[in-house]
C-alpha cells in the first residue's frame, strides 16, 4: 500500500521539492513545501509559533507529502506523523552545481518563489546568500538527518538515497513514481 504521509528531507538543492512534486503528481497526495509556510513577504520568516502551528496542522492531515530541510520541533512534528521518510543524502558535488544553476535561473527569470519573494542578483552575492549558506551547512545537515532519522520514533520507514542514479528505480519500486514504458518493475 502506498504511504499516505511522506516526508522528503535533505540538504539545500538536493531535489526535495522536485521529487515531492513528482510523487504528488503520481500519487495524488497534496504537496506542501515547508518554505512556503516559513517565508513571508520580503524574505521575512513568519513567527516561530505560527510556523510550528501551520506545520502541525498539515502534519495531522491524513494525506500529504511534505518537503523541507527544517530541524528541531518542525522535523519532529513532520516525522512524528509520517509513514515514510525519503532522505536525499546526495553529496555536495551534486548539490552545489544544482544550487548554482537553480539560483542563477531564478535570478535571471525573476521567478516568484514564496510570498512574492524572488532571488535577485543582489541576493546571490549577499553575505547570507543561499549560495554561501547551502554549501556551508551541507555536511552539518547531513549529520543532523543521519541522527534524526536513526532515532525517529514509531519505526518510521526511511528510504535513504545517496546516489542520484538510485532515486527513480527505488521510488518506482515503491509505487511512488510511474514505471517507465518498457521498464521492468522489481518486487
Amino acid at each position: 500500500m502506498t504511504p499516505q504521509r511522506i516526508a522528503v528531507v535533505g540538504p539545500v538543492a538536493c531535489g526535495k521539492s522536485t521529487l515531492a512534486a513528482a510523487i504528488a503528481a503520481h500519487t495524488g497526495l497534496p504537496h506542501v513545501d515547508l518554505d512556503q509556510l516559513f517565508w513571508g513577504p520580503g524574505w521575512t520568516p513568519v513567527h516561530t509559533d505560527t510556523f510550528a502551528s501551520c506545520v502541525a496542522s498539515v502534519a495531522r492531515s491524513p494525506r500529504w507529502i511534505i518537503d523541507g530541510n527544517y530541524g528541531g520541533q518542525i522535523s519532529e512534528t513532520v516525522l512524528g506523523h509520517a509513514q515514510l521518510a525519503v532522505w536525499l543524502d546526495l553529496p555536495l558535488r551534486v548539490c552545489l552545481p544544482r544550487l548554482l544553476r537553480r539560483s542563477i535561473n531564478r535570478a535571471r527569470s525573476g521567478q516568484e518563489l514564496f510570498a512574492g519573494n524572488q532571488e535577485t542578483w543582489s541576493h546571490l552575492i549577499a553575505r547570507d546568500s543561499i549560495l554561501r549558506w547551502g554549501p556551508a551547512h551541507h555536511h552539518r545537515h547531513r549529520r543532523r538527518w543521519q541522527q534524526t532519522l536513526a532515532h525517529s520514533a514509531g519505526g518510521l520507514r526511511v528510504v535513504h538515497i545517496a546516489r542520484s542514479a538510485d532515486l527513480a528505480p527505488c521510488l518506482r519500486g515503491l509505487g511512488l513514481l510511474p514505471v517507465e514504458e518498457g521498464a521492468c518493475r522489481s518486487r
